[in-house]
């Protein structure tokens, strides 16, 4: 009886351990979960300009330029914009420093030009004056500056820089007349220019300042936050 009695008192002692450790193991996995979901929480509500690194930027809008008969005109603008945060890349560890954008931005854009007085695409114009495959590409190369709003999804940069330019047909743009010709020319002009983005939306007015008459475009895009 004194060994029943001895047997049952170890096996509940045994019982009430184990219930401990089980219930231990159960608080410690609800709180290493709740601490991941905080944290996945956080992450998502910084939102992707904070966590930015490299943006690979698509975009489309207008370009508005002089065209071979000096008058003004306007056509559909296609670009592709990298850029590269320094300030995330190497202050990791700092959130007020990561609400400051500093790094390059450089991409393409690109533009079909067509005669004088052609269609938003370069089309069907009404004065043929023989540059009717004329195009225009332009690299930026450019330093940006911005800030980003606390607790927001929303940053405001500037830009500025130099624009390498390259006109199939010189002629097709008023950029100077050091510049004019019938054939290509490659040529730099300074810009400025702005980046407004709220969340993965990306606003782009860029300038670029010739000796001839400026060129404007305007871009819509997508920002595709890599970081």
């Amino acid at each position: 009886m004194h060994k029943k009695k001895t047997f049952m008192v170890l096996a509940l002692g045994l019982a009430f351990v184990s219930s401990l450790a089980i219930s231990k193991s159960a608080w410690s996995q609800e709180d290493t979960i709740a601490a991941r979901t905080e944290r996945a929480e956080e992450e998502v509500a910084k939102g992707p300009l904070e966590r930015e690194v490299v943006g690979i930027k698509p975009q489309l809008g207008v370009m508005i330029f002089n065209d071979a008969l000096d008058k003004t005109d306007s056509r559909v603008a296609a670009a592709l914009i990298v850029e590269m945060n320094a300030m995330t890349t190497f202050f990791k560890d700092s959130q007020a420093a990561k609400r400051w954008y500093l790094g390059p931005s450089t991409g393409v854009v690109y533009s079909h030009l067509g005669d004088p007085s052609s269609n938003f695409f370069g089309a069907d114009s009404s004065n043929r004056i023989g540059q009717a495959g004329s195009n225009f590409l332009m690299v930026p190369v450019d330093l940006k500056l911005g800030y980003m709003v606390p607790d927001s999804n929303f940053r405001l940069s500037i830009r500025a820089g130099g624009n390498i330019t390259y006109r199939s047909v010189a002629d097709a743009m008023n950029l100077g007349s050091s510049t004019a010709g019938a054939g290509s020319r490659w040529r730099i002009y300074p810009n400025v220019g702005a980046d407004i983005e709220l969340g993965s939306l990306t606003i782009r007015p860029d300038l670029t300042i010739t000796p001839g008459n400026e060129v404007f475009t305007g871009t819509v895009g997508y920002n595709i936050s890599l970081g």
